[in-house]
């Protein structure tokens, strides 16, 4: 599964570049991309991972990031429609390149609402961040504008992200959200082609 909504945010993104973010130890990411949270299982800022192999939305809770920075929350809250339990903003700087991968998020979902999506959306913009997507032996390849989002499976869609800028930094709101159920806010989302000012 892979769409891109048609609804695009508009929003200022000068505060991405005054955060303070980690680097990542998940091997996919690793000496590729850091992080800073926005919610975490502990809470915590630096917090990206999951100790439940079920990912549920109630084992997460919102990080100073949200509560501090008030352009953060309101992007996110935007984001009602979807229940979600890890979101974090990633920093990919000129040069990094992350390999095609997938992730174990749904290996033990056992029914419908144990499944959970991805959702990556631009914070900043370059024809150099290169987003690759692969399902079926196709590769889908593509460049978001800032507040273009894309959604995928990311236990079935092998995904690949490039920063072939030498001097522009990718930043990007990453979120993982439940599948089911799917609310009349995500359909509006992915087929309605407005501009949603934030």
């Amino acid at each position: 599964m892979l769409l891109r909504p048609k609804s695009k945010l508009s929003f200022k993104n000068k505060w991405v570049h005054s955060l303070k973010f980690k680097e990542h130890t998940d091997y996919d990411l690793a000496g590729n991309v850091s992080a800073i949270s926005i919610k975490s299982e502990s809470g915590s800022v630096f917090d990206f991972y999951r100790s439940n192999p079920l990912e549920n939305p109630e084992d997460f809770s919102y990080t100073a990031l949200y509560e501090k920075v008030e352009e953060v929350k309101n992007i996110v809250d935007y984001f009602d429609f979807i229940q979600t339990s890890r979101v974090r903003i990633h920093k990919q700087d000129p040069g990094q390149k992350i390999d095609f991968h997938t992730d174990g998020n749904n290996v033990n979902a056992q029914k419908p609402e144990d499944y959970n999506l991805r959702m990556v959306t631009a914070l900043t913009e370059s024809e150099h961040f290169i987003y690759r997507f692969k399902f079926d032996g196709e590769i889908q390849e593509m460049s978001l504008e800032v507040g273009e989002s894309v959604i995928f499976d990311p236990d079935l869609v092998e995904h690949s992200m490039e920063n072939t800028s030498e001097d522009k930094t990718r930043y990007a709101l990453v979120q993982v959200f439940k599948a089911y159920p799917v609310t009349n806010g995500l359909l509006e989302f992915i087929k309605s082609d407005d501009i949603i000012l934030i």
